[in-house]
């Protein structure tokens, strides 16, 4: 069965993951459900506190979606479509620590241009006649928003290991597996140029979120993701870096640096202070000049 169809068109491969990936919805769906009715897995209606109280099935819930929706057919589709799946998901061994040194603190410099952008995601206002769909997107993003928050508004070493390991290292680990590992080297085989690759995936890779208002800014930060498995060659590097970025949110919660999630949204847009444009401008600038000569030298690291 190792690579059957590896020689078959690039959209049967592509055909090939999204069933996989739909199959996995499904399957999840259908044993979150299972769990719900023999468990009672739901929110304490004494308390009112819905996220408290559901906090542990919030996140069995999410594992089991992270495993069947995102990991497993990643793993499948490189099984099937490649007679190399290590080589097809790029798993290249690093040993060099100064890559992921340079990763994280790309991750860091990045941030300012990723504050502007999402400040004029959030500008963004869908014509009169779509208001019914931006009400809906934005409803749906809140409902979202308010899970999230809820799960790291849970004090406590022990709720803050399990917010770092299924929001960071599961998270960071499995969708990198799928965007980064799988469909990047599935639609590479389809385009010679690499920069129309990893922008296509970057835009799936948003849109599959389900985030009107953080779509912009997470294009960024999938091309960037993209671009370090580009630069190394690796998948560990992209999902460090993920993790590094989800890590920084959480733990930014946790010890009360930020009082909502990274992909938070409010009902009104933050008026900026005065000055405070163009400091956040400058420090994108330095950030973004810095982050090319980190780039520079993960391409020469990663050539070693």
């Amino acid at each position: 069965m190792k690579g059957i169809f590896s020689n078959r068109s690039v959209w049967f491969q592509v055909g090939i993951l999204s069933y996989l990936f739909l199959f996995g919805l499904v399957l999840s769906s259908a044993i979150t459900f299972a769990m719900n009715m023999l468990f009672g897995m739901e929110a304490d209606p004494a308390t009112g506190n819905a996220y408290a109280s559901s906090f542990y099935s919030i996140h069995a819930t999410q594992f089991i979606s992270d495993l069947f929706v995102f990991l497993l057919p990643a793993v499948g589709s490189a099984y099937l479509c490649s007679r190399t799946p290590g080589k097809f998901l790029h798993f290249r061994k690093i040993s060099n620590i100064r890559i992921f040194i340079l990763a994280a603190f790309m991750v860091v410099l990045i941030l300012p241009t990723i504050d502007i952008t999402s400040y004029l995601n959030q500008n963004i206002h869908l014509p009169e006649f779509m208001s019914s769909l931006e009400k809906w997107m934005y409803e749906t993003e809140k409902n979202l928003t308010q899970i999230t928050d809820g799960l790291l508004s849970e004090k406590g070493i022990l709720t803050f290991t399990i917010n770092i390991f299924m929001l960071a290292v599961m998270a960071g680990l499995t969708e990198e597996i799928l965007f980064r590992g799988a469909l990047l080297s599935i639609i590479r085989k389809k385009t010679t140029n690499p920069h129309i690759a990893i922008w296509i995936v970057a835009i799936i890779f948003s849109a599959i979120h389900f985030q009107f208002y953080g779509f912009i800014p997470r294009i960024l930060l999938g091309a960037f993701l993209g671009y370090l498995l580009y630069w190394s060659n690796s998948i560990w590097v992209p999902i460090f870096a993920h993790f590094v970025n989800n890590a920084m949110a959480v733990t930014g919660s946790y010890i009360g640096f930020s009082s909502v999630s990274e992909n938070s949204m409010t009902s009104e847009i933050p008026e900026m202070e005065t000055g405070e444009p163009i400091i956040t401008i400058v420090m994108a600038i330095v950030g973004l000049i810095l982050f090319v000569i980190c780039a520079k030298i993960i391409k020469r690291l990663s050539r070693e």
